[in-house]
């Protein structure tokens, strides 16, 4: 009897969940979320499985609708235990797009033993993403702060208010005090965390009441990582790059590598 009261709370959960693919801020809209195949690579079973273990521990009391969606991930709006708003992010375990991400799994030896197959390969890759949040955190680095990982899905703090996230700064005119900011994240990461992005730009970079807060950190790599001094070279140019074309001057990249790195 309490598998089948289990089976019918997942069923309603997959119900709801399936309803939320086509909400935004609590309206219905049309974001493609419907066809077949796109819902079942959201909502396999496992998925939902995660999601309501969640629920059951009262980490969450329900998901509300789709912030973003993108070839590797959809993030929901949901409610925590408290009321917060929480952002939901289901790694999409049907993509490929996961075995271009190899490069930042593979030297980074916190990830040695991963076994194979895509499915796999993404839990590994909501696990790193969750270490790495935990790790900026504590380090005191503005990025969402991590609430709990199972399998493919990942719960952290919401960076806005009711279902709408707070803009990133490709969305914006940046200014030269959110460049310093970020190359102090950038730094800070390095000094304080020991980890490289390895990914950044204006796409995950949210301007907040409270500065720059990044995200996205799936990609992030321990200093240990062979190619850990190419991709902070590599984040470092892009960041460059993307406040000149906002009309800023800027710092030397080398000179900032240089002072990062000393």
């Amino acid at each position: 009897m309490a598998h089948q009261a289990q089976d019918r709370d997942v069923d309603a959960l997959e119900q709801a969940l399936d309803n939320a693919l086509g909400t935004r801020h609590g309206q219905r809209v049309d974001d493609g979320f419907k066809g077949h195949k796109v819902v079942n690579e959201v909502l396999d079973r496992t998925t939902v499985h995660a999601i309501y273990g969640m629920i059951k521990s009262g980490i969450l009391l329900r998901v509300n609708g789709v912030v973003s969606a993108g070839k590797e991930s959809v993030v929901f709006w949901a409610t925590g235990k408290d009321g917060a708003d929480v952002a939901l992010k289901v790694y999409l375990v049907s993509t490929s797009n996961f075995k271009r991400r190899a490069s930042y799994m593979e030297g980074d030896p916190r990830f040695k033993n991963i076994r194979g197959g895509t499915r796999n390969m993404v839990y590994a890759w909501a696990q790193k993403e969750f270490k790495n949040l935990s790790g900026a955190h504590s380090a005191g680095i503005c990025v969402p702060e991590p609430i709990a990982v199972d399998k493919n899905v990942l719960a952290m703090s919401f960076v806005g208010q009711g279902g709408v996230c707070a803009p990133t700064l490709n969305k914006v005119r940046a200014t030269y005090s959110e460049y310093e900011e970020t190359i102090a994240i950038i730094e800070s990461l390095y000094s304080k965390a020991s980890l490289v992005h390895s990914d950044l730009s204006g796409y995950n970079l949210f301007r907040t009441g409270g500065g720059v807060t990044v995200f996205d950190l799936g990609s992030a790599v321990d200093l240990r990582h062979p190619s850990s001094l190419a991709f902070l070279k590599r984040d470092i140019s892009n960041v460059t790059d993307f406040f000149v074309r906002h009309g800023h001057e800027v710092k030397n990249p080398r000179d900032v590598l240089a002072r990062i790195t000393q």
